[in-house]
């Protein structure tokens, strides 16, 4: 193959390629741009999630929820460790919640990021551990996305930590040195981050989609139908789609469904080939997130949908930065910010600026006596602008500014702003300790000591990536039907307390192999002490009705608990449930909904016939009984 050949299909980076080059480029590099800007979406799933759970926090993780954390230890359901079992009464349990949100904060904006992402594993796994019965594929690549991203240095770029490094780099005292801006990031820092974290995340991206496709053997995935029949999942369908699923037609059912196919095994070539790897990556973010918007729209997955699309975040190349810079760049925009050099507080926001000017649009000048303080030579040539239309231009000149700089110029914000802009002038400096540099100091270069320091952190990084690939890679050819039925792999303890303790499994088979054909869920029918009957769980009558059910409007969380309990390899946890269920009058603070008495039922049927509508095979089965006895004994008392 001629080398412009190769330059044309494999490379872009410059000079000639190597196979070397081909290799680094495609499997183990990250542009730092594209990790920043997946952290947003890293924080933004960590705190939506932790959202999630929170109208359930006390049900899940308290010793008043359906699992006290006594029982979780004595009958353990896998093995595993969760720091949320050292946390067992409400009020530890919302303190840990805060903690954990200010930590997931951190992640979001990046500050003290590889703290923060360590914690964040650490807490997300704990979550995920505390209670396997509502364990499902999407907690496991939860997981697997916090594990691998621990690896990368999501901070380096659009971070509080970048932001506050190149601050303490180079503090400016002039003009002259905020339009220089050759020493804000360090050298380092502006080329690609390569790693075998790279490749390990690229393999696991793909094993993902490659599994849960070859897995994907059963007849209604051959002949088209699968789609229509988890559609008919009351349980897991949101109630939008139980509303209209009814309508949806055949001819885009059978389309979905190749589609799906079609998507889980194109998406492992795309991301693994060499060939043509800028377009190859594109096609394989736009196929992720055709994927997982959908199923995360239809279905209450948890946090599975969203965590493969953060996962696709990973995959923009710096050839699309390159695309995107083009994009938002506007010359027009490009404005001379004028400032007091007096005053400190300018002088500080004007730091702020030049490192968030990534188009270098703005170009700074000195103006001594400017009451203002800040201010922007106007495009027309007339009187400075200031306050609010001089920060909606400022705004409008960075990156994604235009977004928000035009709220600036609405008429009652813009007087908010020129009002507040207006008291806080000459009061600034003084109300913050802020005063102007003397003159412009740079940093040294790290000491060679902490680059040598640098360099083991970096082998020591490397070396418990390869051990945790190692571990994936045993644990996925143990647990993967497509493996096991063929050969039998050993699963050493060491890689196997690896793999388990924090729940990094491998089990890719979703809807396999064939989709969930029947519907079914836990009706608790329990007797008041005033006679009323009620299911604990709903604090309504007990609902029959399934075949007729448009969507259960149950979460994640609820949904695959039924589903878990009515397992009877799940019946020890059972008593727990009855407590929980004894304890309705604490939530609802009605003395009147003491539970004397019930039964607990599963009930199911059987998922509409292809080309029909209406579900069949209604089915009543009784789990077991119940009686409290200190109910009981009240009902019975005069």
């Amino acid at each position: 193959m001629s080398r412009e050949l190769a330059r044309q299909l494999f490379y872009t980076g410059p000079g000639d390629p190597t196979f070397r080059d081909i290799i680094r480029d495609t499997y183990f590099t990250f542009d730092r741009r594209t990790l920043g800007f997946a952290r947003f979406f890293l924080g933004f799933l960590l705190i939506g999630d932790l959202f999630r759970r929170t109208w359930d926090w006390e049900a899940m993780f308290s010793n008043e929820g359906v699992l006290p954390n006594h029982v979780n230890l004595w009958r353990p359901q896998g093995g595993n460790w969760s720091l949320v079992n050292a946390f067992t009464t409400p009020g530890e349990l919302w303190v840990l919640w805060a903690v954990m949100l200010a930590t997931f904060v951190c992640v979001f904006i990046g500050y003290k990021t590889r703290v923060a992402q360590v914690l964040s594993l650490v807490f997300v796994t704990s979550m995920n551990g505390r209670i396997l019965l509502i364990e499902n594929g999407g907690y496991v690549a939860y997981n697997l996305l916090l594990l691998w991203t621990c690896f990368l240095p999501m901070a380096d770029r659009f971070s509080v930590d970048a932001m506050l490094e190149s601050m303490r780099r180079k503090r400016e005292a002039a003009a002259a040195d905020l339009n220089d801006r050759k020493d804000l990031i360090p050298e380092a820092k502006l080329k690609p981050f390569a790693s075998i974290v790279g490749f390990a995340i690229m393999l696991q991206i793909s094993a993902v989609y490659f599994f849960n496709v070859v897995h994907k053997t059963g007849p209604a995935w051959r002949n088209g139908t699968a789609v229509h029949f988890v559609l008919y999942v009351d349980r897991m369908v949101t109630p939008a789609i139980g509303l209209v699923r009814d309508y949806v037609p055949f001819w885009l059912i059978i389309f979905l469904t190749r589609f799906v196919l079609a998507a889980e095994a194109a998406i492992p070539v795309c991301l693994l080939s060499p060939l043509g790897r800028v377009w190859a990556r594109r096609l394989t973010i736009v196929l992720m997130n055709a994927l997982h918007l959908g199923f995360g729209s239809v279905f209450v997955l948890g946090p599975f949908a969203w965590a493969l699309c953060v996962f696709s975040t990973l995959l923009f190349t710096s050839e699309d930065w390159e695309v995107a810079i083009r994009t938002m760049l506007r010359r027009h925009r490009a404005r001379t910010v004028l400032f007091e050099p007096r005053s400190g507080a300018a002088m500080l926001a004007c730091r702020l600026l030049a490192r968030m000017d990534r188009f270098e649009l703005l170009r700074f000048e000195a103006r001594s006596g400017l009451k203002e303080r800040i201010a922007v030579e106007s495009p027309s040539g007339g009187a400075p602008l200031v306050r609010s239309r001089a920060w909606a231009d400022i705004i409008a000149a960075i990156p994604l500014g235009p977004v928000v700089a035009w709220m600036l110029r609405l008429p009652i914000l813009s007087h908010l702003v020129d009002a507040i802009l207006g008291a806080l002038e000459g009061k600034a400096s003084r109300f913050f300790g802020l005063t102007p540099p003397v003159e412009t100091v740079i940093a040294p270069a790290p000491a060679p000591l902490r680059e040598r320091l640098g360099k083991v952190v970096m082998v020591l990084r490397e070396g418990l990536v390869v051990l945790m690939l190692v571990a994936a890679v045993n644990q996925a050819m143990t647990e993967l039907w497509v493996v096991t039925r063929r050969i039998k792999v050993p699963h050493p303890q060491p890689l196997q307390v690896l793999s388990h303790k924090l729940r990094f499994l491998q089990g890719w088979f979703m809807f396999s192999p064939n989709p969930v054909m029947d519907d079914g869920t836990i009706v608790v029918d329990a007797i008041t002490i005033d006679g009323r009957h009620i299911d604990p769980f709903t604090g309504k009558e007990p609902n029959w009705d399934l075949p007729n059910a448009k969507s259960l409007g149950y979460n994640q969380i609820w949904c695959d608990y039924f589903n878990r309990m009515h397992l009877s390899q799940n019946s020890p946890f059972r008593d727990a449930m009855k407590e929980y269920m004894y304890r309705l009058p604490a939530r609802t603070g009605r003395s009147e909904d003491a539970i004397v008495s019930g039964d607990v039922y599963w009930i199911q049927d059987m998922n509409p016939k292809w080309r029909t509508t209406e579900s069949f095979d209604f089915k009543k089965t009784k789990l077991f009984s119940f009686e409290n006895p200190k109910a009981k004994a009240q009902a019975a008392s005069p």
